[in-house]
């Protein structure tokens, strides 16, 4: 009797042990895990992505938004550098910032501040435009 109980408490609890811990990744971890993997800094640097983490949603964040760190790892499973960036659900990923420990530290920004972009120079007139105005001042 007590050899049937044991084996009954075993058969019951066992597969909880299985079924807590999910299948594995989300969908969405996924993704960023690919969409990492092919980027172009990472990809040079032959990196391999380490632990991803999805930090928790800020009240200025759409329900959609996933916001994510990744430590990016070397051929040792050392630790070589981070990767920022977002995911929308359903739609991409977007990777903002990929950074190795051996990179100079960029310099502080402040909040909201964006780089400035240089518009480009106009085109030089052209002689057709020069032809036009001197056939009106004939």
């Amino acid at each position: 009797m007590r050899h049937i109980s044991f084996l009954i408490i075993v058969f019951l609890i066992l597969p909880l042990f299985f079924t807590i811990n999910g299948c594995g990744p989300s969908e969405e971890y996924k993704k960023v895990r690919d969409a990492l993997e092919l980027h172009s800094k990472v990809k040079e640097r032959n990196a391999k992505i380490g632990k991803i983490r999805f930090l928790p949603r800020d009240e200025n964040q759409k329900d959609k938004d996933l916001r994510f760190e990744a430590d990016l790892l070397d051929d040792k499973g050392n630790i070589i550098g981070k990767a920022e960036g977002f995911r929308v659900e359903g739609f991409g990923t977007r990777i903002f910032r990929v950074r190795y420990n051996d990179e100079p530290e960029p310099p502080p920004r402040e909040r909201g501040q964006r780089p400035r972009r240089q518009r480009p120079n106009p085109p030089p007139s052209t002689t057709k435009e020069q032809s036009s105005v001197d056939h009106l001042t004939n």
